[in-house]
């Protein structure tokens, strides 16, 4: 087969994989009962929530935050999340992020989500791979890395 085609049909195949790694946004994406929806049993997905699954910490909105409207506290978070690598924010307003993250190589898709509660003391992130069982610690990197770039502007304790 002659070169050429080799690499054609090379680059078709490595399109048709990249392309194919992005699956669909799930149904289940955005706020339900003031919560996000909890993570499967797949160790692919990190959620900080109400119920604070093991090995997570809540997100606590810092003092200095407590009379400052959702909008500011979303716009720092959207500053925040913009920072992420090969990130992109899909839906904001004043409770709610959803931004989609790609990994470096193959582009899977992994969706984030923030969403400030009810009294605005807390964020709740959940962070997920849309394919597959394992993410190697993506999700939970990308939640630790959120929450250290707000806690840098002063929007989230320690």
């Amino acid at each position: 087969m002659p070169v050429l085609i080799r690499r054609i049909l090379f680059l078709l195949a490595l399109t048709l994989l990249m392309v194919g790694c992005r699956g669909t946004p799930p149904d289940t994406l955005g706020p339900q009962n003031g919560d996000l929806l909890a993570c499967p049993e797949t160790p692919n997905c990190v959620h900080t929530g109400h119920d604070h699954p093991e090995g997570t910490s809540p997100l606590m909105v810092a003092a200095e935050w407590a009379d400052a409207s959702r909008d500011e506290i979303m716009e720092k978070v959207a500053e925040a999340v913009d920072q992420l690598p090969r990130t992109a924010i899909h839906r904001h307003d004043d409770r709610y992020i959803h931004a989609e993250s790609a990994s470096l190589i193959f582009r899977f898709v992994d969706d984030l989500e923030v969403l400030l509660s009810d009294d605005g003391s807390e964020l709740i992130v959940r962070s997920a791979a849309r394919m597959g069982q394992s993410d190697m610690g993506v999700n939970a990197r990308r939640v630790e890395a959120l929450h250290q770039a707000l806690y840098e502007r002063g929007v989230l304790t320690r």
